[in-house]
C-alpha cells in the first residue's frame, strides 16, 4: 500500500521562483510546490539559506509535526545546537553531548554557506560572533538561529518569521547607527543625515 503525504492538489499560483539548487539536485518535478503542499502552504524557502533541496532533507529528518517540540528552544536543544554550559564552581567541564541528530548538522551547512553572505542579516550576525570567539562557534550560533526560524514559519507560520528578520535587521542597522554616533562624538565629528532623492 502506498502512502502519499499531502493533499495531492498542487496550486497553480504557488511560487515558480524557487531559489536554485547548486549541488545535488534531486530529480524531483515541482519539488517547491510538492514541499508547499505537505506543510499546507508554508514555505520554508523564505528563511535565508534554505533551498527546496535542503527543505526536502530536513523533511526526511524531523517530519512534518513541528509542533511536538513545545517551543523553538525545545527544538534546537535536541538538534544540539544549543549551548552547552556545564559548571562546577569556577571549574569549567567539557561535556559532549550524546548523539547528534543529522538535522543539527543540516542546519549548520545552511549556517556555513550564510557566513559568506554580504547582502544578508543572518550573516553578518555570524561574522561579528566569528570575529570575537571563531568559526565554529559562529557556524553553531547561526545554525540555531536558522533553525529557530525553521520551527517559527512550521508552528507559527510565515507573517510570524518575516516579521522577526525585519525586526532583526532594523536592531542591526539601530546597532550599527549608534556605534557610528558614539565613534563620531570620540573624534568630535559631526555626522549629517543625507536625504535620499526619488
Amino acid at each position: 500500500m502506498i502512502h502519499k503525504m499531502g493533499n495531492g492538489r498542487l496550486d497553480k499560483d504557488l511560487p515558480t521562483k524557487r531559489k536554485p539548487i547548486r549541488h545535488n539536485k534531486p530529480d524531483v518535478q515541482d519539488l517547491g510546490a510538492n514541499l508547499i503542499d505537505i506543510f499546507e502552504g508554508k514555505d520554508a524557502t523564505v528563511i535565508s539559506g534554505i533551498t527546496d533541496y535542503s527543505w526536502m532533507q530536513l523533511l526526511t529528518e524531523t517530519g512534518t509535526d513541528l509542533s511536538r517540540w513545545p517551543t523553538e528552544k525545545h527544538f534546537t536543544s535536541w538538534l544540539g545546537l544549543s549551548p552547552g554550559q556545564h559548571w562546577s564552581g569556577k571549574m569549567r567541564r567539557n561535556k559532549r553531548k550524546q548523539g547528534r541528530p543529522k538535522a543539527g548538522q543540516i542546519f549548520r551547512q545552511i549556517a556555513q554557506s550564510l557566513l559568506t553572505s554580504k547582502t544578508i542579516a543572518l550573516g553578518s550576525f555570524g561574522r561579528k560572533i566569528r570575529s570575537r570567539k571563531g568559526p565554529s562557534i559562529a557556524i553553531k550560533a547561526m545554525a540555531r538561529k536558522v533553525a529557530e526560524l525553521y520551527w517559527r514559519v512550521m508552528v507559527k507560520g510565515t507573517d510570524f518569521t518575516e516579521y522577526g528578520i525585519k525586526k532583526y535587521e532594523e536592531q542591526l542597522h539601530a546597532q550599527k547607527q549608534k556605534s557610528l554616533e558614539r565613534s563620531a562624538k570620540d573624534l568630535n565629528i559631526q555626522l549629517t543625515k543625507i536625504q535620499h532623492l526619488v
